[in-house]
């Protein structure tokens, strides 16, 4: 079976035939369904995480939409920021910032726009081609002016509410990309770097110094205080080096490990004392005699340079000396002790994060080169070990590459005071896992202020203008720019464009001038709860559908989007911006480990899509439990394969069922599969409510496979005897089951609904314009579905008994006996007996069994022989009128000519009841016969043949 084949036809039909908009127009008076997009980023093709999160996606709409809900599905994107600007760097061959002005800032945004448009258009057609269903027409888009002119909304209020200002702080800082980054933008990775222990000279002290341990050599030059713990012991201990005796302060309990252990020193202690007696002792720092200008001048402007200083909060003994390099300037900890004893910030690292202005390391560039730093220090006398340590280090979440401390001016929103209120929103939110809400709120709990300003061009600009006397004003739309603007406003906002545009001073009537500065991209996606509802324009639909009803992505954005999405709404607002959140996990290659371009392990979901179908490829993933990373896994992409064939091959089983019979003639089989199709519906139901997205996906499994596998199985015989009644019974599950799993695979299950609607067994135009099953709670009855639990084990077992005795199911045996089974009724008998083909069930009840056990008599006696052989008989005659292409209703005459004729004329009239034969010959084979098939049973030769009449 071609599924792609299948899949492009649907497609094509769902197209055509408008279903999609149908569907919305259905549903459009039902109860309101927000649901939130998160963005992906326009990277212009699908990786397998985001077909993974929208797969999962389209399964939870397509249930509320089935339960008649007016989903609001509108689709968006990321489209700022760093990615597309690296890309087009590259593309054009552009290094750094530098590159980029002189080829043209207008030329460089125009072409990055260009990418990120025609990146969301192709995404668009990919995002369809796996059956996901939103509102492609209209996605939301921050490169739109209508999109940046909502999100400066956001800055209005927050200056308004004082929450907006400008600081000098300590950030991360990325030299590649040349701007700031946020505590959300980083990435932390386990890095193997040399550390190293130093010597610092204690003032006036003769031979004496404080040893000092840290993992970042270059910053080093910008020490200045050294953090003791003010509880921690400390010994003064004389050590025997190479050249001379000198007297080292460290902590007690770090000494020998150090001293003797490390280094392999005798040394000797001199004195013990806490560390709070040590606060103000002065040192040199290393590199004085090298730049003393500069040192000279901070001791000058903060006295307390280069003493010790106490500290409880930062300083354990758990590793290194206990004795911690404080470079005030490299470091929000290390500055944040500095400031207690009027120490200010020091870091003179450039954009590039080159030094300027430290003599003969002006020019050095902060960790690229740390050998360099560590050879200076070597030089000095300062350097005593290195040793290699592995420690996890932040990157830059895009460029990967390692990020720096860097003293800079930005712009912060102040939210520090709206983490309680934020935290209290959480108690109604509906979290699924329940340990994403704890990983949310232990984020949100450590939230500081925010910079949301960056150094890049690629973005939305902020709306900040400033004169020279100091005023500000910031726009909070772009109909405000037009009215305040005394240039005028361009068509396009961005960069350099919006540059151009001047305001008048209210304060002094001088010419004010926009900061030329960019918006943090997280700040785009943080804004879109209302910009997805076109907000402030279509203040009607914000009014109708705001908060989201549920927001889905995978467990890493519990840090970002969806705590940014609450602060940005908190502020805009005063309230939450959504009532329920999904999380789902990240996907690793069949070992476990991350996909890599560099390790060369990433699958691509247009790799599986092309093996073996997008509706496969939903069906495998989608079921991953909520919040745990999946190894993928190309046999379970099979085995979801196997498992549709069986959900089509029902249908084929339906399709050439009679009419005869009476279908109110109910058995305990239907009864089973009717409580069995029931129970699932309400179970199904209320994990869909419950957002238990991934659980509902091997409930419907599981019950199409034992439509199959339990009920078409048990009643084979019945469907031949009163094949009205299947027919009936099947016609209702299976087709309330291909609802529920059209959540799941919507194009397979559309093209199995045609075919069932040409034969008028439904009248749905689509599946997807149905209606969500409704539960019979009179039909569920749990302890008949436990005994067929139990009906199954048994004959599951008795078929392994037969496997292992090599006896074919074809071959009657006399009985099976069953130790321990208790209450079998006898309709329940009949099924063991048809199932495992024995004329006899024996019991024994009690025989002091720990476990029920099951025998067979395995021995053949000529009349069950003679059985055997004619079954054997019947399956390839089925077979042939199969090949033959003959119907239920044809007979035929049969020829037989074989070894073990003597056998099958007692079993005559069996063959023909199983065949359909009009008359059966045990002779030479039938002249001009449809169909002949020569072949052997147990070693023994037959040929058969016959021809319709």
């Amino acid at each position: 079976m071609d599924f792609k084949e299948i899949e492009s036809e649907m497609l094509k039909f769902w197209d055509e035939n408008d279903i999609y908009k149908k569907s919305k127009l259905k549903n459009a008076k039902g109860k309101k369904f927000y649901f939130l997009q998160g963005p992906p980023y326009t990277s212009g093709k699908l990786h397998i995480g985001h077909a993974w999160n929208n797969a999962m996606k389209d399964v939870a709409l397509r249930f509320f939409r089935l339960k008649g809900f007016d989903v609001w599905d509108r689709a968006g994107y990321d489209m700022h920021g760093l990615p597309t600007a690296n890309k087009v760097q590259k593309e054009l061959g552009i290094k750094d910032k530098d590159g980029i002005i002189e080829y043209g800032l207008d030329k460089f945004n125009t072409r990055c726009q260009e990418f990120s448009t025609n990146a969301a258009k192709e995404m668009n057609e990919d995002l369809k081609r796996i059956g996901i269903w939103m509102d492609f027409e209209d996605p939301y888009l921050p490169v739109t002016n209508e999109f940046m002119s909502s999100q400066w909304a956001l800055f209005k209020k927050a200056f308004e509410q004082d929450r907006l200002y400008k600081g000098k702080k300590i950030m991360h800082w990325c030299r590649d990309c040349e701007t700031s980054l946020a505590k959300h933008e980083l990435e932390y990775k386990n890095t193997k770097d040399n550390s190293i222990f130093l010597k610092f000279k204690i003032k006036d002290k003769e031979n004496e110094y404080l040893i000092i341990w840290t993992t970042t050599p270059w910053t080093v030059l910008h020490n200045m205080a050294v953090m003791a713990g003010p509880e921690i012991d400390y010994v003064k201990t004389e050590v025997k080096t190479e050249d001379e005796k000198e007297k080292w302060i460290i902590a007690k309990n770090l000494a020998g490990v150090f001293i003797s252990g490390l280094l392999g020193l005798e040394s000797k202690t001199l004195e013990e004392f806490k560390g709070r007696e040590m606060e103000g002792l002065e040192y040199v720092h290393p590199f004085y005699e090298k730049i003393p200008e500069v040192y000279d001048k901070l001791k000058k402007e903060w006295p307390n340079v280069h003493t010790v200083i106490l500290s409880d909060k930062y300083v354990d003994t758990t590793a290194g000396s206990g004795l911690v390099h404080c470079g005030s300037g490299c470091g929000p900890e290390d500055f944040e002790v500095a400031q207690e004893y009027e120490i200010g910030a020091f870091n003179t690292l450039n954009e590039k994060g080159e030094l300027e202005g430290v003599g003969e390391f002006s020019g050095m560039v902060a960790k690229k080169d740390d050998k360099q730093f560590v050879e200076k220090l070597k030089e000095v006398g300062s350097l005593i070990k290195q040793t290699p340590v592995e420690h996890e280090y932040a990157h830059c979440w895009r460029c990967a590459s390692p990020v720096v401390f860097r003293t800079t001016e930005q712009w912060f929103l102040r939210i520090e005071d709206l983490v309680p209120k934020i935290l209290e929103y959480d108690k109604d939110i509906k979290w699924q896992p329940e340990f994403a809400k704890k990983n949310y709120e232990s984020w949100i709990t450590n939230l500081k202020d925010n910079g949301v300003t960056r150094q890049r061009f690629w973005g939305t600009p902020m709306p900040l203008w400033e004169c020279k006397c100091g005023e500000i004003d910031v726009i909070g739309s772009s109909k405000e720019l037009g009215e305040k603007a005394v240039t005028p406003v361009p068509e396009n906002l961005h960069k350099p464009w919006i540059d151009e545009v001047k305001l008048t001073c209210p304060k002094c009537g001088e010419e004010m001038t926009r900061v030329t500065d960019v918006i943090d991209v997280w700040i785009d996606s943080g804004t879109t709860s209302w910009n997805c509802l076109y907000y402030p324009e279509k203040e009607e639909i914000f009014k109708k559908y705001f908060p989201a009803d549920l927001i889905m992505e995978a467990t890493e954005q519990t840090r970002l989007w969806f705590s940014m999405l609450q602060l940005c709404s908190t502020i805009m607002f005063g309230k939450p911006c959504y009532k329920g959140a999904y999380n789902h996990g990240m996907i690793f290659d069949f070992e476990g480990t991350k996909m890599s371009k560099s390790i060369g392990n990433i699958i691509s979901p247009y790799e599986v899509i092309d093996k073996y179908s997008s509706e496969i490829f939903r069906y495998y993933i989608c079921q991953t439990t909520a919040g745990k990373n999946i190894n993928f896994n190309w046999e379970d992409v099979k085995q979801k394969q196997r498992n549709l064939l069986v959900l089509l091959n029902t249908n084929r089983f339906l399709i050439q069922l009679g009419d005869k019979g009476d279908k109110k003639a109910i058995g305990i089989e239907e009864k089973y599969i009717l409580s069995r199709l029931n129970s699932t519906i309400k179970k199904v139901t209320k994990l869909f409510e419950d957002y238990k997205f991934d659980e509902t996906i091997g409930e419907i499994e599981n019950l199409f496979l034992d439509i199959s596998r339990v009920y078409i199985r048990f009643v084979r015989d019945k469907a031949n005897e009163n094949p009205q009644l299947v027919k009936s019974v099947l016609e209702e599950v299976y087709t309330k089951t291909l609802q529920m799993f059209s959540t799941i695979c919507p194009l397979f299950t559309e093209n199995i609904w045609q075919s069932l609607r040409e034969k008028e067994v439904v009248k749905e135009e689509s599946i997807h314009l149905s209606n969500w099953p409704k539960v019979d709670d009179k039909k569920i009855d749990e302890k008949l579905e436990l005994r067929f639990n139990s009906l199954s084990e048994i004959i599951e077992a008795g078929l392994r008994l037969r496997d292992k005795e090599q006896i074919g199911l074809k071959w009657p045996l006399a009985s099976v006996e069953l130790a321990g089974y208790i209450g079998l009724n006898e309709d329940e008998k009949e099924i063991i007996k048809s199932q495992l083909n024995v004329k006899k069930i024996l019991q024994d009840k009690d025989r002091g069994l720990k476990s029920p056990e099951i025998k067979l008599d395995t021995k053949l006696t000529p009349a069950l022989e003679a059985e055997g052989f004619a079954r054997e008989i019947c399956r390839r005659v089925q077979a042939g009128r199969r090949k033959a292409e003959l119907v239920k209703e044809d007979k035929i005459e049969l020829s037989i000519e074989s070894e073990f004729d003597e056998l099958l004329e007692k079993q005559e009239g069996f063959i023909k009841e199983r065949v359909g034969a009009a008359s059966i010959k045990l002779e030479s084979k039938e002249a001009n016969a449809d169909f002949t098939e020569e072949g052997k049973v147990k070693n023994k030769a037959f040929t058969l043949s016959f021809k319709k009449i």
